[in-house]
């Protein structure tokens, strides 16, 4: 649940399967003045209960602006030990960074560092309707949030 800290409205409410060692969520600001929220989980439509053989973490993105979509940026089987959203080059380019490798409480083994750009994955991403109503084209959605500018917040 996302909720407008001056109203205190209900911005957007939605249940995610996430599994215990998924990472937590991440946001970023917006030069908009608005945060832009990543979140790690499965989204399944209702009646559509049927879970996948591997287990499979989703990374997704929601803006304040489209209360009715929710962007499929990225899955992955890998085993996510960190994650982290983050603006580099001065509020203009926004990335999120994982860290691969096997859990606390696995047996030692590889470990790998990744730092993906949000826009390239927005440009590829899913658009997911969570009402029955798409009022702008996936194209247009995602073009849009493509150009979204973040804000730094020191």
């Amino acid at each position: 649940m996302i909720v407008e800290s001056g109203s205190g409205a209900v911005q957007w409410d939605l249940k995610l399967n996430s599994r215990v060692e998924s990472p937590g969520p991440a946001t970023l600001s917006t030069a908009d003045h608005r945060s832009a929220f990543l979140i790690w989980g499965e989204y399944q439509v209702a009646g559509n209960e049927t879970r996948s053989r591997a287990p499979l973490q989703k990374l997704y993105l929601f803006h304040p602006s489209y209360t009715n979509v929710l962007l499929e940026l990225r899955n992955s089987t890998d085993q996510i030990i960190a994650f982290n959203a983050t603006l580099f080059e001065r509020s203009r380019h926004a990335c999120y960074v994982l860290l691969r490798g096997p859990q606390p409480n696995e047996e030692p083994g590889s470990v790998s560092l990744m730092k993906r750009k949000l826009k390239e994955d927005v440009s590829e991403s899913r658009v997911i309707w969570l009402s029955q109503v798409a009022v702008d084209s996936e194209q247009y959605v995602r073009d849009r949030l493509y150009r979204m500018r973040f804000h730094s917040r020191v």
